[in-house]
């Protein structure tokens, strides 16, 4: 089961690897349109000047950079991933933005190599639902945070109320091409109970957690912009979308366009509602 638990951690992984450059060609787009979220996640932990803040599964960083200006004069941002081609994409983010008090490390959510208590605060934005632990990885956060520390995290809510992501899976199933509309492994939608979320906050020893819908709406020009913006961000659909021949994919396109049409405006841009869940205890 260990080696079977590490291949899938090693697979989940090397897909982040591969869709870095595609998060970073679509960070501002999708950056825009989450940043209820990560408002929500840094209101939440209530940061004061000098403080060190951890932020897990940063991707390119953006929800952190917010904490760094916080948290200066003397605090320092620790922005970390489990793929070393997100932390890339990350340091050019903190560079472009002007990030001084950061430094990047290559860290796992299920085993964090940082001392105990060495942290005053943490963030992760949509990371928790990756892992194959995550009571294991709420356990570490608990762990590195000091006493009274703080933790924000979000999650999404189920796929029928988040199309953007919903939508593309929906459409590969109606073709026959996925089994399971879910799908195996570690996915975006394992943590979408608010009760699951808070017990696993309270069993890895943080105290009054707290649990909020966080809505946010994604904007695209059509159907094919969406199915772009899909290809990019999810190497599951692209590497699937990659073994189909031309009839497959126009059959494809034609069902996604389908299902989006309940979302599209009169100019024909589409706008898709999302609902997050944002996350907060203490240590």
């Amino acid at each position: 089961m260990t080696a079977d638990a590490d291949d899938l951690r090693a697979a989940v992984r090397e897909r982040w690897e591969r869709a870095a450059d595609g998060w970073r060609a679509r960070n501002a787009r999708f950056q825009q349109a989450t940043m209820p979220v990560s408002r929500w996640m840094i209101d939440a932990l209530d940061l004061q000047p000098g403080q060190r803040v951890l932020e897990l599964a940063a991707g390119l960083g953006d929800t952190g950079f917010l904490a760094a200006e916080l948290i200066a004069p003397g605090g320092a941002l620790i922005t970390s991933d489990g793929a070393e081609a997100m932390l890339e994409h990350a340091r050019e983010r903190a560079a472009e933005l002007q990030v001084k008090n950061v430094e990047f490390k290559l860290l796992e959510l299920e085993w964090i190599d940082l001392p105990t208590a060495s942290v005053d605060a943490i963030l992760c934005r949509w990371g928790y639902m990756f892992a194959l632990d995550p009571e294991a990885a709420l356990r570490e956060a608990r762990r590195v945070l000091r006493p009274g520390g703080r933790i924000a995290l979000a999650t999404w809510t189920e796929p029928a109320r988040n199309p953007t992501a919903a939508l593309p899976r929906r459409a590969l199933y109606d073709a026959g091409l996925i089994a399971d509309l879910r799908g195996e492994g570690p996915g975006m939608f394992d943590l979408d109970d608010p009760t699951r979320l808070r017990t696993l906050l309270a069993d890895a020893g943080f105290a009054e957690p707290l649990v909020e819908e966080v809505p946010v709406a994604f904007a695209f020009e059509d159907a094919q912009e969406l199915w772009e913006a899909t290809r990019d961000l999810s190497r599951q659909f692209a590497d699937l979308v990659a073994t189909l021949d031309e009839r497959q994919i126009a059959d494809l396109k034609a069902r996604l366009a389908e299902h989006a049409a309940p979302y599209e405006r009169p100019d024909g841009a589409l706008l898709l509602p999302g609902v997050a869940l944002g996350a907060a205890a203490t240590a």
